[in-house]
Order: C-alpha cells, then structure tokens, then sequence
C-alpha cells in the first residue's frame, strides 16, 4: 500500500509548481520589470530620441509592458485557490490527513513538522482569499481603505508561506541527510506504508 496516494502526490507537485511560479512572477515584478526602473529606462531611451514624456505617463507604459506577466499570475492565482480548496478536500482521505493522526503520540519533532504543514496551508488559504477579494475588489465594492488591508493581508501571507516552504524544503534536507531517507523519493513514487 502506497503511503502517499496519487491524488495527494499530484496534489503536492503542482502546488508547488504553481507556488513557485507565482513567487517568480512576484519577485519580477518587484525588480527587473519594477515600474520605475522601466519607467526610468524608457523616459532615457526617448529622451535620446529627443523624445520627452512625463514620468507619470513612462510609468503607465511600463504598466502595459509588465501587465502581460501579472494577468498570468492572476490566472495561476485562480488555480491556486482551487488547489487550496482541493487540499482541504484531501484530508478526508488516509493519506490526505497521515500527518495529522495520533498528533498527541507523536515526537515534539514530529508536532513541529505537522504545525508547519498546517501553517503552510492557513497562509496559503489567506493568499488564495485575499488575492481573490483583490482582484474582485470593484465586484465587492470594498472601500479603499478595506482594499489597502487585503493587500497587506495578501503580502504578510505571501511572505510568510515563503518563509514556511523554505523551512518545509530545509527541515526535508536535514530529514534526508539524516535518519529520514526517501522523503522526497516517496512524494514521487508514493513510497511504501510502514
């Protein structure tokens, strides 16, 4: 019997597909397409055409040339919300939820490892909710200020879940060069029940 079922296995992959890719969109947005370091390329590369436009209008410009990547992590982002709620559905199965039976008998080790799964998942639930109520923030008609908060809410939990999966991928390094061989082998081919 497989200790980790297809639908889990397949479950985590692309999470973490998905996970990554809306990091990577994040952290290109925040640096090489950063709209002021566009802005600022743009405003140069016409002024040596003897080309002049406001900062506010190279600004916008550099919004369209960046739209593109961020209508894509909006798109994934609606996967990922499902894949949150597909996680929650998990753990009406056996393997979905093995990491939380007998939770009183296991090691403190062990409560640390099942905490930062459980951890993981409510900031990944925060991520899906407020990025979706930003999104649909007109559709709410959420005020300004209320609008302002969901990003917050949105960041804070981003950086947070980031700052669990590094620990998660760490603590699964340490766990394989230690006693625990075969972790990641098994959330490939399912491993054996012990």
């Amino acid at each position: 019997m497989r200790k980790w079922s297809s639908a889990f296995r397949l479950w985590h992959w692309l999470f973490v597909i998905t996970f990554l890719f809306m990091s990577s969109t994040v952290l290109i947005r925040e640096t090489i397409l950063s709209k002021t370091a566009v802005a600022a390329i743009i405003t140069e590369d016409l002024s040596m055409s003897d080309i002049n436009i406001s900062n506010d209008d190279a600004i916008d410009i550099a919004k369209d040339i960046r739209g593109p990547l961020w209508d894509k992590h909006i798109l994934v982002g609606y996967f990922f919300a499902f894949l949150v709620v597909s996680r929650y559905l998990l753990f009406a199965t056996k393997s979905g939820r093995q990491n939380y039976v007998n939770y009183k008998e296991k090691t403190l080790h062990k409560k640390g490892v099942s905490s930062t799964y459980i951890a993981i998942y409510g900031f990944a639930t925060a991520l899906a909710i407020s990025g979706l109520g930003i999104k649909f923030n007109g559709k709410l008609d959420l005020s300004e200020e209320m609008v302002h908060t969901i990003k917050e809410i949105h960041e804070f939990a981003f950086y947070a879940m980031l700052a669990l999966v590094i620990a998660h991928i760490a603590g699964v390094i340490i766990a394989e060069l230690r006693d625990e061989k075969g972790i990641v082998s098994d959330m490939i081919n399912g491993g054996t029940q012990k």
